[in-house]
Parts: structure tokens; C-alpha cells; sequence
């Protein structure tokens, strides 16, 4: 058995609107670039305009092997194991051959909703005199459809790809909780090193609100479906806290950490990057539709503190989830107000949006990247303070000596995480 203080990462991957790779997701973020954009894609302009976050110049063949496994993969699995792919590089893993039965993968996956274009073929096959046959479905479907098309998109196929890549035979597994998911299979991989069941595991996260589907059926109340207005455009989509903020912005993005224990990071020499000292979650009963649990989510942030030994005056800043959405923010920051008081609050959901089940570790993953540099990074576009908002939002990149990060993950539905990490310099 080890302490919590003795797991670490060791390795982090990134596929994201930010940038391919840690280095290229740390230079981005650092510069204060925001990769949120208009797309013409699904937009209706006299209704509604289509902003998000998409991963631009992605090759999956450029990380996949064998080749041939591309055929079963959809491109949010080829985000997802092009990631592990970065964070396997980034940990030094590549000369090593870690022992198989102790190695393992725990992703957080949700919904894929598969390629349009793969259905085109059997659509346009029922078609008669322009007009879809549904009777002709079933007989024509088989036909026109690539036998293995639903393996393409299982939630569980990222943790089942990176498992055979990496040879782990150890404990394999894939959570569905959306924006919470991250964080509580971080926490999942860690209890599984705790109770002696491997030394080393993959976390990950891969989520995309970008694909057409997702974004047709998005709920309309909580996203960002504003009027477009030439005006305002260039104004910042993604704003969390602040008392202009529109609702979610969808984004896309994959990411992988190497986790380990202290132990087995010293036996081979491994840069540690960062050090879980806490974790912790909670389900709570929301107020209002879709609003999140204030009270999930400080009970899991106090929780995970208190686990750390720390108090807020220890704390870097807080890695906040910033949905950019009216009640989810006050949800949250009424939470940050009571665990966490006059804190700098970073949101990097305005940097890439909202990533869904990757969003937690890919907001972690910035917050490591920054406190590495000794920097508290902005939430970008915050400038006009909400009331009902009470947290101390960060305005401008600043020095921070400070090494500990309190990370919050919540879900509208009610379900909440919180880990504390403290960077490694």
C-alpha cells in the first residue's frame, strides 16, 4: 500500500484546439491564444450562429499503429489514442517495456456519435424519386455499411485501443459522466495503484460537442445559440463568471496522463511531473434545470483539500470548470466563494471551450503546465464582474511561487470531482 501523496504523473499528452502535443498545448495557452471560432457548418445566421472549438490538422496516421487499426477506429478513438500515443513519448516510456500485468487504462469516454458521412451510402441507396424509403432500411443498411461501422464509435473502444498499443493487461476500464469524468477516472487509476493492483496506468479523457450530431441535438437553454450580430462577433464567445457570458461553447479534445507510483516513477528514473494529493466526488441534487450542485461540488473541493493537507492560502489558483453559463457558473462560483476565498480563478474553457468527458484533465493539464512555468494564466474575455459571481476571476497572467491547484469538474446533472495537485519544478 502507498500514500496518496505518492502517485504521480509522469507523462501528459494533449490532441487539442490548443495545439498537438504538451509542448505545443503549453506554448498556446501560455500565449494567451484562444482557439474559439465561427463555423458555417450547421449555422442558421437569422436564428443562430455556430461557435466552437475544433482541433485543426489532425492525422491520425501520423500516431496510430498498426495502420490498419484506423479501419476501426472513429476519429474521436483516433484522438483518443493519439493522445496516450503524446503521453506515453512525453513520460519516457518509449525504450521501456513496463511490466504488463501491472499496467492499466482507465478512460473517460462518453457518447460518440459516429460520421454522417458513413451513412450517406445506405441513405441514398432507400432513396426513391427523391424521397427516403424507410421500408427499404433494413434490407439496404447491411449492404452499404462497413460490417465493423459500430465498433468504430463504442465508448469503451479509447481504454480497449491504448490497452492492446501498450500491451496492459492489468485493470481496463471506461467511465461515462461527462464533464466529471476526467477527474474521477484520475481518481479511479489512483485508488487502483493504492490498493496494489498495478504500478502504472493511462488516464484519459476524449470528448467532442463538435460533430454535427452533438451539436443538432445540444440542449438549446445551456449552449451558446445567441443571434449572430456583426457587432459582436469578435467578442469573446467563451466567458465564464463574467455577467456577459452567452452559455456553453462546445470544444473537442483528447488527452492522456501517465499516472504511476512514486515508487516505480524512481525505479526508472522518470521526470515527475506533478503529485496527486487529494481527490475526491459527490452527487448532489441540482436547483434549477441543468444547473449543477453547489453543494456536490464544495464537498468534494473541501474534501480533497482537506485530504492535502492544505488551505487556500496554499493554492496556486483554482482550475475552474467555467461552463460560461448562468446558473452552472453561479453554482460554481458560489462553491469556490465557501472553499476557496479570494483565490485566482482560472477557467480554460475559454481558451478550447467546453470538451465534455475530456474537459477535466485538459483543463488539469493546463493548470500543470502553467504552475510549472511559475504563472496564474487569465480567464480570457473575463472583464465585467457578475454579483452573483463573488470569486476572484484572474484578469492577466501573473507570477504564482505558489504549486498547488485545486481542480473542479462538475456536471450539470449534479455530479462533481475535485482533485489537488501540486506541480513539480
Amino acid at each position: 500500500m502507498v500514500g496518496v501523496s505518492d502517485i504521480v504523473i509522469t507523462g501528459i499528452g494533449c490532441v487539442s484546439p490548443s495545439g498537438i502535443g504538451y509542448d505545443a498545448f503549453r506554448q498556446s495557452i501560455s500565449s494567451g491564444k484562444c482557439a474559439i471560432q465561427r463555423y458555417e457548418t450547421l449555422s442558421d445566421e437569422p436564428r443562430t450562429t455556430y461557435f466552437g472549438a475544433a482541433i485543426e490538422d489532425f492525422d491520425g496516421k501520423l500516431y496510430v499503429t498498426p495502420r490498419k487499426a484506423l479501419k476501426v477506429m472513429g476519429r474521436e478513438v483516433q484522438l483518443a489514442y493519439s493522445a496516450a500515443h503524446l503521453a506515453w513519448q512525453h513520460a519516457g516510456l518509449t525504450e521501456v517495456t513496463p511490466e504488463p500485468e501491472r499496467t492499466g487504462v482507465v478512460y473517460s469516454s462518453e457518447m460518440i456519435p459516429g460520421e454522417i458521412e458513413e451513412l450517406r451510402p445506405a441513405i441514398k441507396a432507400c432513396k426513391e424519386a427523391g424521397q427516403m424509403k424507410f421500408d427499404n432500411w433494413g434490407a439496404t443498411f447491411a449492404k452499404h455499411i462497413f460490417p465493423l461501422w459500430m465498433l468504430k464509435s463504442l465508448p469503451n473502444m479509447p481504454a480497449c485501443h491504448v490497452g492492446i498499443a501498450i500491451d496492459a493487461r492489468g485493470p481496463n476500464n471506461s467511465l461515462a459522466l461527462d464533464e466529471a469524468g476526467g477527474l474521477l477516472a484520475l481518481e479511479e487509476a489512483a485508488d487502483i495503484i493504492r490498493r496494489g493492483d498495478a504500478d502504472l496506468m493511462i488516464v484519459g479523457g476524449i470528448g467532442s460537442r463538435m460533430t454535427p450530431t452533438r451539436a443538432m441535438y445540444r440542449p438549446t437553454r445551456i449552449y451558446d445559440q445567441h443571434p449572430y450580430d456583426e457587432a459582436t462577433v469578435l467578442e469573446p464567445r467563451c466567458i465564464p463568471f463574467d455577467r456577459r457570458r452567452r452559455g456553453i461553447v462546445p470544444g473537442e479534445g483528447a488527452v492522456a496522463f501517465v499516472v504511476e507510483s512514486r515508487h516505480h516513477a524512481m525505479q526508472r528514473n522518470a521526470n515527475i511531473l506533478a503529485v496527486l494529493k487529494g481527490q475526491s466526488s459527490r452527487c448532489g441534487r441540482t436547483l434549477h434545470y441543468l444547473g449543477g450542485s453547489c453543494t456536490a461540488l464544495a464537498s468534494a473541493a473541501r474534501d480533497a483539500m482537506q485530504q492535502a493537507g492544505v488551505d487556500p492560502t496554499d493554492l496556486a489558483h483554482v482550475s475552474a470548470q467555467g461552463f460560461s453559463e448562468f446558473n452552472l457558473d453561479i453554482a460554481e462560483a458560489t462553491a469556490i466563494a465557501e472553499v476557496a476565498p479570494n483565490v485566482p480563478v482560472t477557467a480554460f474553457s475559454s481558451y478550447f471551450g467546453s470538451t465534455g468527458a475530456a474537459s477535466g484533465l485538459l483543463e488539469l493539464a493546463a493548470s500543470i503546465a502553467a504552475v510549472r512555468d511559475r504563472l496564474t494564466l487569465p480567464t480570457l474575455g473575463y472583464e465585467q464582474p457578475d454579483a452573483d459571481c463573488p470569486i476572484n476571476v484572474c484578469m492577466q497572467q501573473q507570477r504564482t511561487n505558489q504549486s498547488d491547484i485545486l481542480k473542479l469538474s462538475f456536471t450539470p446533472m449534479g455530479h462533481a470531482a475535485a482533485v489537488v495537485v501540486q506541480c513539480m519544478r
